[in-house]
């Protein structure tokens, strides 16, 4: 029998068996795989947990780390930061930084820790030489204090010695007491009975007193008055003569004198000149009259030329009694080698335009090397030696006592004025009672511009010109100090002029013009 094409229930058995298993075949492979992947998946579980647990383990380490950290440096504070937040951990350790690291600059706690270290090093370094240096002075005071005792002790041996002394003393001291306050009680009744006696004594010498004093005064009046009128006829004068004319050159205007340089002679020093034959150089002048009758010219000095040797113009001179070689020079405000000294009251009018000349005569003084000791100015105040003073000194240099010009109190109703010239008066008197006690001569001012050969004069500088004087503040002309030699023409004559040899000659011009040098009067 022919096979059927149909499926039998083997056939499809066996497809269901097959079916079957293949789906337990794809089941168990599935079952298979799916068991592996779980497996893998515990262990990455496991393996996480063992990392967690790790990482949680490092967090706690870390975290007692920080604690331990914060209990070690101080400041608790959940908060690290940044150090901007006071508020914080790392904020409070820079603030502990900044308020007691004494000034040490360190970016870092540790670094600040180390400098603080070295700077209490240093401290302790400069504390022990301290307390050596210490011991040391301690040690010297100690020695010093033992010294101290010793001599306190010697101190108090001699106290006791002194008190022991002192006690005998008060014994005799109080004995002698007794005796002295039994004297003092007899001296008292004497001194009572002596007192009635002196009041009666004194009495009577105040009276006595009175009539001597004014019997005195008017002693003292008269003989002012009969010192003036003697002094008015006698005249009497203790100066000599500065210096001599030692050549005249009448056309020049010009006289050589024998004083210079070695006696410190300067130009602007102004000269009178007086007669051979006279009565005495700076003597006084006759009452009512001007300068001394022996006086005949005035000459200023224009050029220091040697050691004893000076050039001088002719500011005045008598055309009858004209100077001669010889004729003495005088002047009070100079004196080789010694310092003069002018006492000066009132007004000082050079000029007579009836105002006071003072800073012009400060510099005639100043001029001559002497100064001005006393000056009682119009305003009466009292100048002595550049200070101003209540009493005027007169000393061994003062020469002359200079009297000016001082207004009458009559002559003015303003109180200002009149309180001024009793002050002026009053001065005056001081400094006149003073000149007397020591001999200094009062002159008027007219004479003593007589005297130093003064001549009230305007001084014009032309640039080019013959200016025969020093100009003012120093500055030289240049017609003072010409070269030797230089020649002036006047009336067809020519003046004779220095030559500069050591003995003065004339020149002529050899026509028969005669010489213009005088000496002698030959």
């Amino acid at each position: 029998m022919a096979a059927s094409s149909k499926p039998t229930g083997v056939h499809v058995a066996l497809i269901i068996f097959v079916l079957i298993s293949i789906a337990c075949g794809v089941g168990w492979l599935l079952a298979y795989k799916g068991s592996g992947s779980i497996s893998d998946l515990r262990k990455e579980r496991d393996e996480a947990k063992d990392s967690d647990k790790k990482a949680a383990d490092l967090l706690r380490t870390r975290d007692d780390d920080i604690k331990r950290m914060k209990d070690l440096v101080g400041p608790n504070y959940e908060e690290i930061g940044d150090g901007t937040n006071p508020n914080s951990f790392a904020g409070e350790v820079k603030k502990l930084m900044a308020d007691y690291g004494q000034g040490i600059v360190d970016p870092t706690l540790k670094g600040t820790i180390i400098k603080l270290h070295q700077a209490m090093r240093d401290a302790s370094d400069s504390r022990d030489k301290l307390q050596l240096q210490l011991a040391v002075e301690l040690s010297q005071f100690e020695q010093k204090l033992s010294e101290a005792k010793k001599e306190l002790d010697t101190e108090k041996n001699a106290r006791a010695t002194a008190d022991k002394g002192k006690s005998d003393a008060d014994k005799i001291h109080k004995e002698e007491i007794d005796k002295k306050d039994a004297d003092i009680a007899e001296y008292k009744k004497s001194y009572s009975d002596l007192q009635t006696q002196y009041d009666e004594l004194k009495e009577s010498s105040d009276k006595r007193i009175a009539e001597l004093e004014k019997r005195i005064s008017g002693l003292v009046s008269i003989n002012k008055k009969l010192a003036n009128e003697l002094d008015e006829k006698t005249r009497p004068s203790f100066d000599v003569p500065s210096g001599q004319i030692r050549f005249v050159d009448t056309v020049g205007k010009k006289v050589w004198i024998d004083i210079g340089e070695a006696e410190g002679l300067k130009p602007r020093m102004t000269f009178s000149v007086y007669k051979k034959q006279h009565s005495g150089v700076g003597r006084g002048t006759v009452k009512g009259t001007v300068g001394g009758e022996d006086i005949k010219a005035a000459i200023e000095v224009t050029r220091i030329m040697e050691p004893h040797l000076s050039e001088a113009r002719i500011l005045t001179e008598d055309i009858y009694n004209p100077i001669m070689k010889g004729d003495p020079i005088y002047s009070p405000l100079w004196s080789a080698g010694h310092d003069e000294a002018f006492s000066f009251v009132g007004i000082i009018d050079l000029n007579g335009d009836k105002k006071d000349d003072r800073d012009s005569l400060k510099e005639l003084v100043a001029t001559a090397g002497a100064t001005i000791d006393n000056d009682i100015r119009p305003e009466g105040v009292l100048i002595v030696n550049g200070k101003t003073e209540d009493k005027p000194k007169v000393t061994e240099h003062t020469k002359f006592v200079v009297i000016g010009k001082i207004p009458e109190i009559a002559d003015t109703a303003d109180a200002d004025e009149i309180a001024k010239l009793q002050k002026v008066n009053e001065y005056r008197k001081d400094l006149e009672d003073a000149a007397r006690e020591r001999g200094v001569r009062v002159v008027s001012l007219s004479d003593f511009l007589t005297y130093i050969g003064y001549k009230n004069q305007r001084r014009l500088f032309v640039p080019g010109g013959d200016v025969p004087y020093n100009l003012k503040s120093g500055a030289h002309s240049a017609g003072v100090g010409e070269a030797s030699g230089s020649k002036r023409q006047s009336s067809g004559q020519t003046s004779a002029a220095y030559s500069g040899d050591k003995a003065l000659k004339p020149k002529g011009r050899g026509d028969g013009t005669s010489k213009v040098f005088r000496g002698g009067g030959k």
